[in-house]
């Protein structure tokens, strides 16, 4: 028998002991919702009910029912109504539930069960409007689509710039801060980045965004540093209206997700970091630092060409154990992303890159996953990126490439990893 009491509080107790609830007052009011209307409820009305005001509604449904569904267990029956007996108590009033066959009674101290609709409308509105998060009512994953479904949005950065951003999935939301060479529509599409978020979209609730100057965002964009990346990421994480996330970086968004870490732990629940870095590669060794030059003027003179020849210097180092088919799909993908100008000035910003000073601050507890044969950054700056963060785990990947291909066993023990972070962190 569970009994659940709403004062001040929400308290939940099975066989006499409490059962830890989300801290999420809307999650409790939830609760009460679904039991009184005899749920499932559609999405589309708790929607309406609790999430008015939300950039993402039915994100915010997500998360609250992953927090609630965590606490009292998927077989607990509090979706069913034939297993559950409820009591809510109320300063100055009580309300009795009773779950019997396949429709609740509702007792309020006499009242008719109109009056009990009023009192939870009330509920509703002094829980407030505004917090995030499933698509589905029911518990259970569904395999994703070979192509996931997405919604693209679009926020506005603080200079302005219009930021694009996707959802799609279903479950605990992860964020994924954004790295070069992305394209909200174009990457799922193309086997390097394919695989991946398709993996995580039926895993998780993920949310993309594209950096600005590239993708679906603004392309014509006045700056394009490490201060406007980390200010895009606050953007977009408010605009999703999240309470509590765990962030994915890739790359420099690695960085980026190390400083947002250190500015909002109150906001990152954890962090993992794929093939991440915490300095640019002004602070490499002289012989990188004269590759990265090179590079940056290969990248403005030639990158718009049709010839791929300039792109194929990124191919091989991103992704040497790819197929030559593989190869000259990432060459295509790659002039779809940004333009010649903005390429150069990605590359120019991202040897600025200095977090350093802020891994000690970062509480979030961290899952370091880099491959060992990674051409583009060594695999021993993961290493010493895990050493310098207070709370964080290392592993290394079977791979030579930056981003383990899905299809290599690489991929699966990383997909693996992030399962079992993401299940103890959550």
């Amino acid at each position: 028998m569970t009994r659940i009491e709403i004062g001040e509080d929400v308290v939940v107790r099975r066989g006499g002991q409490e059962i830890p609830l989300p801290k999420s007052r809307k999650a409790r009011a939830l609760i009460a919702y679904l039991l009184f209307e005899n749920a499932p409820a559609s999405r589309e009305r708790l929607c309406e009910l609790f999430w008015t005001r939300a950039a993402d509604p039915r994100g915010g449904l997500r998360w609250a029912l992953t927090r609630i569904r965590r606490a009292l267990g998927p077989d607990e029956g509090w979706l069913k109504a034939d297993r559950l007996t409820v009591r809510f108590e109320v300063p100055g009033e009580a309300v009795s539930i009773s779950a019997k066959g396949e429709r609740l009674l509702a007792l309020v101290a006499g009242r008719e069960q109109d009056d009990l609709a009023i009192w939870l409308a009330d509920l509703r509105r002094r829980m407030g409007d505004g917090e995030p998060c499933c698509d589905e009512v029911l518990p259970g994953r569904v395999a994703p689509p070979e192509k996931p479904h997405q919604v693209v949005r679009y926020t506005r950065a603080q200079d302005g710039t219009r930021i694009a951003y996707a959802t799609m999935g279903e479950g605990l939301p992860l964020v994924k801060a954004a790295n070069w060479l992305g394209h909200l529509e174009v990457e799922l599409d193309v086997p390097v980045w394919a695989g991946l978020y398709r993996e995580l979209a039926g895993r998780y609730c993920l949310y993309r965004y594209d950096e600005r100057g590239s993708g679906l965002s603004d392309w014509e964009v006045d700056e394009i540093s490490f201060a406007a990346f980390v200010s895009d990421l606050e953007s977009v994480a408010d605009a999703l209206g999240l309470e509590r996330f765990p962030l994915l970086g890739i790359s420099q968004g690695g960085a980026v997700s190390i400083e947002y870490a250190a500015r909002h732990p109150e906001r990152v629940s954890a962090l993992v970091l794929i093939g991440a870095y915490p300095a640019g590669w002004r602070f490499a060794d002289p012989h990188l630092r004269a590759r990265r030059e090179a590079e940056m003027k290969l990248v403005e003179l030639g990158w718009g060409d049709n010839s791929p020849a300039y792109r194929q210097i990124f191919s091989q180092t991103f992704l040497p154990d790819a197929s030559p088919e593989l190869i000259d799909s990432f060459n295509r993908f790659q002039r779809q992303t940004t333009s010649p100008a903005n390429a150069a000035r990605f590359l120019d910003s991202f040897g600025d890159i200095d977090v350093r000073h802020r891994l000690e601050e970062v509480r979030a507890p961290a899952l370091i996953l880099h491959s060992r044969g990674d051409q583009r950054i060594n695999y021993k700056v993961g290493g010493d990126l895990a050493a310098a963060l207070p709370n964080a785990r290392f592993e290394t990947l079977p791979s030579d490439n930056h981003i383990p291909l899905a299809g290599e066993p690489a991929f699966g023990r990383m997909m693996e990893a992030i399962d079992e972070f993401l299940r103890e962190t959550g």
